[in-house]
């Protein structure tokens, strides 16, 4: 019997639904940054009024990068999905803007997204006093995007954007994936996203990375690492196309959520499943130098003989009423909520083997300094002062410790979820997923 899924098991879903812009916006503009005087030597301090009022939130504690989504966001009198701003030994040292993603503002036509690019085009060449120059397509990025750049002594504008051409052989419609503009020094500044610097790619920054370096012993017996960068995926699915830039960025890469957003083919609502983020890092593994790896993957067939143990459970000592799969449609979700967690619990523990060796992948992943991209279902232990409570997601495992018997991970949703704590029998109990995203020859 062919069996049609509702909800796949590891069908991986983030909070929140695309980014809809209220009708009657307050003007939130970005000019009152980006155009001052003597940008590149601008403060954190020096710009708190403009934070206050553009709504700019610190991702991280260590605050090197500000991020703000507010409604009616504007660069030149053109709309924005999103800016961050991103700062280097306490000064302004980049601004990214968001013109355009597909996960925040939907779908665009193909006429629409050219006319956009011309207007945006336009508006920067009259804001510089310069015409672009055509850079032509990054063969470095992960997308390939395209790009033209205006050089206003002493700052650099750069424009990208990619689409996912048409194919009516392969059946592939025009999709728009995003516009984004990279502002910074012309001299001694970090790369834009996606922009190769001679000599600095992503592959070479990432064979040049050292696990061990990153590793930190904390005094109450925890192993962490304790420097890897926050990605806010906003109110939107991509919690594993955030939490895949984030671990590129720990290695060095230059990548962001809404290029690997296109290669996965993510849907804002839907979200993204493991495997097909993981086939599309398999294309990048001559550019990046990373090479992927499954350490444990939960699947259908797992979740089906589960639920034939739970009944088995529940009829042996009539302790909650058993799971009813009826019809030809399986919904994961409803199956889930008729589950008792203390039974479901049990059962999952009882893979003793399977969970020692969840374990030894952890320890021995963290002590080389690599972090696990962790696939979870949430709801079936108690989590506080998460934006998602049931449903599945994917986080990053970052440390452990075997004193406490507890794992350190963390969430792409910003400042708070930098490391959190879970007792590893918990952490066990909810994983669908354990990967690895490391550079060749780790």
């Amino acid at each position: 019997m062919k069996i049609q899924l509702l909800s796949v098991v590891i069908l991986l879903v983030a909070s929140g639904g695309a980014w809809t812009q209220e009708a009657t916006p307050a003007p939130a503009k970005m000019d009152s940054i980006l155009q001052r005087p003597n940008l590149w030597e601008t403060t954190a301090p020096d710009l708190q009024p403009d934070f206050k009022a553009l709504r700019f939130e610190w991702t991280s504690t260590t605050q090197d990068t500000a991020r703000t989504a507010a409604r009616g966001l504007t660069f030149s009198g053109r709309p924005l999905n999103e800016a961050l701003l991103r700062f280097h030994e306490g000064k302004l040292s980049e601004a990214t803007l968001i013109y355009f993603n597909r996960g925040d503002a939907g779908e665009l036509g193909e006429k629409a997204f050219e006319n956009l690019l011309a207007d945006i085009t336009a508006a920067l060449t009259t804001l510089t006093g310069k015409p672009p120059i055509e850079r032509g397509r990054n063969a470095t990025s992960a997308v390939r995007a395209e790009g033209r750049t205006w050089d206003v002594d002493p700052t650099e504008y750069l424009l990208e954007w990619s689409v996912t051409k048409e194919s009516r052989a392969r059946g592939i419609p025009f999709r728009a994936e995003f516009i984004r503009l990279a502002i910074h020094p012309k001299n001694n500044a970090p790369r834009a996203i996606g922009a190769a610097t001679p000599g600095n790619t992503s592959r070479e920054a990432v064979k040049r990375f050292a696990g061990r370096d990153h590793i930190e012993h904390l005094p109450d017996g925890s192993v962490w690492l304790k420097d890897v960068p926050m990605v806010d995926q906003g109110q939107k699915g991509y919690c594993v196309v955030a939490s895949a830039e984030r671990v590129l960025r720990y290695y060095g890469a230059e990548v962001d959520q809404h290029e690997l957003a296109q290669m996965a083919n993510s849907d804002a609502t839907d979200g993204t499943s493991p495997e097909a983020m993981f086939a599309s890092m398999k294309k990048l593994t001559s550019r990046f130098g990373v090479k992927t790896k499954s350490l444990y993957d939960w699947d259908f067939a797992d979740f089906l003989k589960l639920i034939e143990d739970y009944n088995r459970a529940t009829r042996r000592g009539k302790l909650a009423p058993e799971v009813q799969l009826s019809g030809q449609i399986i919904d994961v979700d409803k199956c889930y909520r008729q589950m008792n967690p203390d039974i479901y619990k049990e059962l999952r523990l009882k893979k003793t083997a399977d969970f020692g060796k969840f374990q030894r992948e952890i320890q021995q992943s963290i002590d080389a300094g690599i972090p696990l991209l962790w696939s979870v279902r949430l709801g079936l232990v108690t989590e506080k002062d998460i934006p998602q409570a049931v449903g599945g997601h994917m986080r990053l495992i970052i440390g452990y410790n075997t004193t406490s018997k507890e794992i350190l991970y963390t969430d792409s949703w910003g400042m708070g979820h930098e490391q959190k704590r879970l007792p590893a029998a918990d952490a066990w109990v909810i994983t669908n997923g354990l990967y690895a995203l490391q550079p060749i020859g780790s």
